[in-house]
């Protein structure tokens, strides 16, 4: 399914088929050693979930979505908290100052983003982020690069049956049109775009053979 950000609607329907439970998201800004100096990136923020639990310890914080719905979303739940700013802005064009921020995160965003214009994003925002900050990515990573995907196409479905149990069925059209259509990637590929924005992969987490998470330092 290519979800319509526009439409509030499939924004709604997204959030509750992927629902992220409040403790996970306090345990990605728990990896992220997140305290009361950090400034925050959130990169495709959606109703503001992870940024509620970053700035339980944080001195602020920028989403950046590009649904209307899901901003609003965000919005109301930080209509009194001023140190959070909401951004409707695509990846590619996103700006900040140089050394704005201390801490990084994007939870299934980048990887709508081809591996060229991974690359192009981290090394425009790369400079972004202070010497010493943290990048947690929580995305579609595989164990294999993109171009052999059709080589491990059936291991990978298997997997996906293993890892999402029950919900597979509600999530298999979506999920198999994001490996195809939208561009999941490879370690390599995925740490070629960290590198071209100053950072080094320090750590990966496996989750599947489709699915983790990197954390990254800027140099």
């Amino acid at each position: 399914m290519d979800w319509n950000w526009k439409d509030k609607d499939s924004a709604a329907q997204y959030n509750a088929l992927f629902a992220t439970p409040a403790d996970e998201f306090r345990a990605c800004a728990a990896r992220l050693r997140i305290g009361p100096g950090d400034i925050v990136l959130d990169l495709g923020c959606g109703d503001g979930a992870f940024l509620a639990a970053a700035m339980e310890k944080a001195a602020g914080a920028v989403g950046v979505d590009i649904s209307d719905a899901q901003l609003a979303a965000a919005a109301a739940r930080f209509k009194n908290d001023p140190r959070v700013e909401l951004r409707k802005t695509p990846f590619l064009e996103f700006n900040a100052p140089d050394d704005a921020f201390t801490r990084g995160f994007s939870r299934k965003a980048l990887h709508h983003l081809d591996d060229g214009q991974k690359a192009a994003f981290f090394a425009r925002a790369g400079r972004c982020f202070r010497r010493g900050a943290l990048f947690l990515l929580e995305d579609g990573i595989f164990d294999f690069e993109r171009e052999s995907l059709e080589d491990n196409w059936d291991a990978l479905i298997k997997d996906c049956e293993r890892y999402y149990g029950a919900g597979w069925d509600k999530k298999k059209a979506d999920v198999t049109f994001c490996f195809r259509k939208e561009f999941p990637a490879g370690i390599k590929a995925w740490t070629a775009a960290f590198e071209a924005g100053g950072f080094r992969v320090l750590v990966r987490e496996r989750r599947s053979s489709f699915y983790g998470s990197l954390l990254a330092e800027k140099l």
